[in-house]
């Protein structure tokens, strides 16, 4: 019975501990406070309708170079961006950003239900309240999604968009989440975030995520993702997370909206993708009703090609908007199986 109890009372002591730990993110950063300092470029805050926003800036800013701003996925803060930034930086200004809900920017428990419109909202009014007339948006998944919606709300914004796999058209059947329903129970839900917060799960994470494309990385490249992945779950939110999984179902449809859009458009997927069949549905959609974006696909790429795939996404964004390109692909990168072939669906 001794025993049985001193192991409740140490289960119990580990319970409260990643309570408080799940408990310890920043809600209001109203202290601009950093987990940690960027691989590159400089921190910065700005404040948009009473909430932190934080992004990093880097590149040359020059009256003469052009702004990018790059918005991260699902769950994820700009440090997804990492491998790609530095081959960016050299041609744009770059603004790699926190939206709310990730990294350093504010996690609102209420007032915000982390739909796309909001988050375009608000990274709109982030734009003329630095200063920025227009940008070339990027953005992955989630945060393609909010690149679309941007584009398309307000035109005069975006310069260009980049989508990696984010989904105008929504399927008869949603993703699933295969943590939505934990994440929806606030006890068991916050020890969940603990653990996720903790690090205990960085690796697993991070195979899980890369998928097929795990095996072929080298050792160096493993531990470059273990260490973005672990950076982004120590802000996990609990309740951001919860609301973002349910962001398909919670934001406004804007498909007809999207219909008239003029804003040129590059829409990047991967063949080995968890959500390929979503991602054809919507290249189906945009070769019936916007013909001039351009479509490209990856034979063995993953759902998350800016992280599997950085030299040719970077490649592909340059040469698209004009920018040459070519020379950041070395020659590892041009065998057949890691080169971007245009598709066309029927």
């Amino acid at each position: 019975m001794r025993h049985i109890k001193l192991i409740y009372m140490i289960l119990l002591l580990s319970c409260c501990c990643l309570l408080n730990t799940a408990c310890g993110y920043l809600t209001k950063n109203d202290q601009q406070l950093v987990y940690a300092r960027p691989a590159y470029g400089t921190d910065r805050f700005i404040r948009i309708q009473g909430y932190n926003i934080h992004y990093v800036e880097t590149g040359t800013a020059t009256g003469q170079q052009e702004t990018m701003l790059l918005i991260p996925g699902a769950f994820s803060t700009y440090r997804s961006w990492n491998r790609m930034i530095p081959l960016l930086a050299k041609h744009y200004r770059i603004l790699a950003i926190d939206y709310l809900g990730a990294g350093d920017s504010d996690k609102p428990a209420s007032g915000f239900a982390y739909k796309i419109e909001e988050q375009a909202d608000v990274i709109a009014q982030m734009m003329q309240q630095a200063g920025i007339p227009k940008a070339h948006i990027v953005g992955v998944s989630y945060g393609g999604l909010i690149a679309l919606n941007l584009a398309t709300r307000y035109p005069h914004r975006a310069t260009s968009v980049v989508c990696i796999e984010g989904g105008v058209v929504k399927p008869d059947k949603l993703p699933h989440y295969y943590a939505r329903k934990v994440l929806g129970w606030p006890l068991v839900g916050d020890l969940f975030v603990s653990a996720i917060r903790s690090g205990l799960f960085d690796t697993a994470t991070t195979k899980a995520v890369m998928g097929e494309a795990w095996k072929d990385m080298s050792r160096k490249e493993r531990q470059e993702l273990i260490h973005i992945f672990a950076q982004n779950n120590k802000t996990a939110s609990r309740r951001a997370w919860y609301l973002i999984s349910q962001t398909l179902e919670n934001s406004k449809d804007f498909v007809e909206e999207i219909k008239t859009l003029k804003t040129p458009v590059l829409y990047l997927y991967g063949e080995k993708s968890e959500l390929r069949a979503m991602a054809e549905m919507n290249v189906r959609f945009f070769r019936t009703y916007l013909p001039e974006v351009e479509i490209v696909s990856f034979k063995d790429g993953i759902h998350d090609l800016e992280l599997q795939k950085p030299r040719e996404v970077a490649n592909l964004i340059l040469k698209f908007l004009g920018q040459g390109g070519n020379e950041i692909i070395t020659s590892k990168h041009k065998d057949a199986a890691a080169t971007p072939s245009p598709i066309a669906v029927p």
